[in-house]
């Protein structure tokens, strides 16, 4: 199954953590979106990231392909926060060569509006950096720094 990761989960230390059979496909954005930190997490102390519809913004991250038992574990890392927090949704991405692709995203169910800690964003940036997404999604998680 394709999946889209963005966010937290760019990060190769916890991709690998969450997703350890995941293999690589394409970096891509999600036309129409923009990340916003719409639920709490008591690991990270800090607003967690998902995606809101939002016209002609884009959210960068990588399609990966993965196993049912990468999802399970997914899923279970996401138990972090309370059930059903997080849901599936299947999303049209467009990768870099301009081609679109149908997959699996998550997206949370938003209880509020909550503030990223500056710990949080640097582990998203390593993510952004490690899989030589565009400069324009670094500059874009650089601006969620609490000023």
């Amino acid at each position: 199954m394709k999946f889209f990761f963005y966010a937290d989960n760019l990060n190769p230390t916890q991709l690998k953590r969450r997703a350890p059979e995941h293999q690589f496909v394409a970096n891509a954005y999600l036309p129409d979106h923009a990340i916003h930190f719409c639920r709490w997490s008591s690991q990270w102390r800090s607003g967690l990231a998902s995606v809101s519809p939002s016209p002609g913004e884009r959210v960068w991250g990588i399609i990966a392909d993965v196993t049912d038992e990468d999802l399970k574990i997914l899923d279970t890392f996401e138990d972090e926060v309370p059930p059903n927090a997080f849901r599936h949704v299947q999303v049209s991405v467009i990768k870099e060569d301009g081609e679109k692709e149908l997959v699996i995203t998550h997206i949370a169910a938003p209880i509020g509006k909550f503030k990223p800690k500056e710990h949080y964003l640097e582990w998203v940036i390593k993510g952004v950096t490690h899989w030589k997404l565009p400069e324009e999604c670094l500059e874009s998680w650089k601006s969620f720094t609490p000023k």
